[in-house]
C-alpha cells in the first residue's frame, strides 16, 4: 500500500515537482525571448519570471543556450513529426505538400506565439542550430522527398532544390500567418499547395493523382483554388 510516507510516493512527488519546476522554468523563458530577444534575455530574468530559487536553474539546464534549445526543440519536433506522418502515407503530390503545409500551418494558427518567438530569435536559432534544431526538419523533407521519388509519387528532380523551396515557402508564409488577426490554415496550405505543384508539373508529373491513387478524402488541388 502506497502511503503519503513510503518511498514509492516520495519519488512520484519528487517527480512531480520537478517537471513542474522544469515546465515553469521554460514557460518563462519562452515569454522572455519573445519580448526582449535572445541576446537581451538573462538567466537572472528567467529565473525570476519563474518565481523559482535561482539555484534551481540549474538543475535543469546549464547555461541559457541549453535552456534556448529546450524551449524550441519539443515543439518544432512535434511539427516535424506530424509532417512527415502525412507526407510518408500520401500516394499523390498534393496529399504530400497539402498535408505537410496544413500541419505546419494549423500549428501556428492555433499558437502563433511560438512561431513569433522563432522569428523574433530568427539569427540566433540559425547560428546556434542551424544543424540540429532547424537542421533536422530539413534533413526529414529530404529523405521524405527521396522516398516520394522512390515511390514514384515525384518525379526524379533535385531534391536540395526542391526541399529549400518547400521549406521557404512554408517559413515565409508561416511568417504571414503569425501576424495575421484572422490566420487561414487550410486557404494557405491550399496557396502554397497550387505554387509548388504548379512548378512540379513542369518536371513531368500530372497536376492531380489519378482516382485509383488518391485516397479517400483527398482534395486535389485544382486551377480554380486560390
Amino acid at each position: 500500500m502506497v502511503t503519503p510516507k513510503s518511498p514509492v510516493f516520495a519519488t512520484g512527488k519528487r517527480e512531480k515537482n520537478k517537471l513542474a519546476n522544469r515546465a515553469a522554468i521554460l514557460s518563462a523563458a519562452s515569454k522572455c525571448f519573445l519580448k526582449h530577444g535572445y541576446d537581451a534575455v538573462t538567466i537572472g530574468d528567467v529565473v525570476r519570471d519563474s518565481g523559482l530559487a535561482a539555484g534551481t536553474f540549474y538543475n535543469y539546464f546549464t547555461d541559457k543556450d541549453t535552456l534556448f534549445k529546450a524551449v524550441l526543440e519539443a515543439r518544432i519536433n512535434e511539427v516535424n513529426e506530424s509532417m512527415h506522418a502525412v507526407r510518408m502515407q500520401s500516394p499523390s503530390v498534393e496529399g504530400f505538400l497539402y498535408g505537410a503545409f496544413h500541419a505546419l500551418f494549423s500549428k501556428i494558427a492555433t499558437d502563433p506565439s511560438f512561431f513569433r518567438l522563432i522569428l523574433r530569435n530568427e539569427t540566433a536559432v540559425r547560428t546556434l542550430f542551424e544543424d540540429t534544431v532547424i537542421g533536422i526538419p530539413m534533413r526529414t523533407l529530404k529523405e521524405d522527398f527521396n522516398e516520394a521519388i522512390a515511390r514514384g509519387v515525384f518525379p526524379p528532380i533535385d531534391v536540395e532544390l526542391l526541399a529549400a523551396s518547400c521549406y521557404g515557402i512554408g517559413f515565409e508564409l508561416g511568417r504571414i500567418l503569425a501576424y495575421t488577426k484572422k490566420p487561414d490554415a487550410e486557404a494557405t496550405a491550399r496557396f502554397a499547395t497550387k505554387l509548388m505543384t504548379s512548378g512540379i508539373t513542369g518536371f513531368g508529373i500530372a497536376r492531380t493523382a489519378s482516382a485509383s491513387k488518391r485516397k479517400k478524402g483527398e482534395v486535389p488541388i485544382r486551377g480554380s483554388l486560390p
